[in-house]
């Protein structure tokens, strides 16, 4: 897979697909699927255009936490079989007229003989383009333009809002199902204070993108992979209110049925389901007494249900 910017950008024949794409959710991979067909039908390669940070936080100057930040976009791309990334500069970009970008960019540097987008897509300086003039500009152009329709869930709209809505409430199965994927949390393992070891059950502390979106503190089963190695576990999302450590967030898995070596290694998790909220204990053998309840509760669920 190509990953190329506006200087790197070869005009060669390609289908973009238009959007944020954070969560790729399956609104996503529904567009994604009518680019391929119009890629096929075009013989050209299938493309994206998104872009490294999200347009609401250049926009509003705000810090926004990614449901798939950067590396992890681009592999989830890749697997999706994306041939082409552009991945221009959001600030760039948003300096051209709507005309301007489709004209200039979308023709001119990326090559594109089909368009795809969503429903809500805006495009061009002060969001001034819509779907609708990116219609009239394509038939304008004799460039074909499919505009995907919303993928719904209850009466709502499947988005990356919603998703991370869910994810806060603990509804983790029904986002994984919206994602069309568990979701995930990849990082490298470092120490922590030792704690777990101490009390005989070793977690592994994980260090994750500042940009990585986080659900909600609680305790979940989840399913990790280091080195082509699989595991199941407990993971842990909390401020640690029992030790009175800090009001940071942390983040940290317990491997069942292994002694592994993971310090230094990247360590992807997959959020299975929510077992159960933070709570404070009065001591660390309450918590310990807690701690191996939750282990049978998801050998349990794991015997039963995968």
């Amino acid at each position: 897979m190509e990953i190329l910017d506006l200087d790197s950008a070869k005009k060669e024949r390609t289908v973009i697909v238009l959007g944020a794409f954070d969560g790729l959710h399956i609104g996503h991979v529904s567009l994604l699927e009518q680019g391929r067909t119009l890629a096929k039908k075009k013989r050209a390669k299938l493309a994206i255009m998104t872009f490294a940070q999200h347009p609401s936080a250049v926009l509003k100057k705000r810090s926004v936490k990614l449901l798939t930040p950067g590396q992890e976009k681009l592999d989830i791309l890749a697997d999706l079989g994306v041939e082409v990334v552009f991945l221009p500069d959001f600030t760039k970009i948003a300096r051209f007229s709507p005309m301007d970008f489709f004209y200039d960019i979308l023709l001119g540097k990326f090559g594109a003989v089909g368009l795809v987008a969503g429903p809500n897509f805006r495009f061009g300086k002060g969001a001034k383009g819509d779907s609708n003039l990116l219609e009239y500009l394509g038939r304008k152009s004799q460039v074909p333009v499919r505009i995907g329709k919303a993928v719904t869930y209850r009466n709502g709209t499947v988005s990356s809002t919603m998703i991370r809505r869910l994810l806060r409430e603990g509804r983790v199965e029904v986002a994984n199902r919206l994602l069309g994927r568990p979701f995930r949390l990849t990082g490298e393992v470092v120490r922590g204070e030792g704690r777990g070891r101490k009390l005989k059950m070793p977690t592994a502390n994980i260090q994750l993108p500042e940009a990585k979106f986080l659900p909600a503190c609680g305790v979940y089963l989840v399913r990790a992979f280091a080195e082509n190695k699989s595991y199941y576990g407990l993971l842990s999302i909390s401020d640690k209110p029992t030790f009175h450590e800090s009001a940071d967030i942390a983040v940290e898995v317990y491997l069942f049925d292994t002694d592994d070596d993971l310090y230094g290694k990247t360590l992807s998790i997959e959020i299975i389901r929510y077992q159960r909220g933070i709570v404070k204990y009065e001591s660390a053998k309450e918590l310990m007494d807690q701690v191996s309840r939750d282990i049978q509760e998801a050998r349990g669920y794991l015997a039963h249900y995968l």
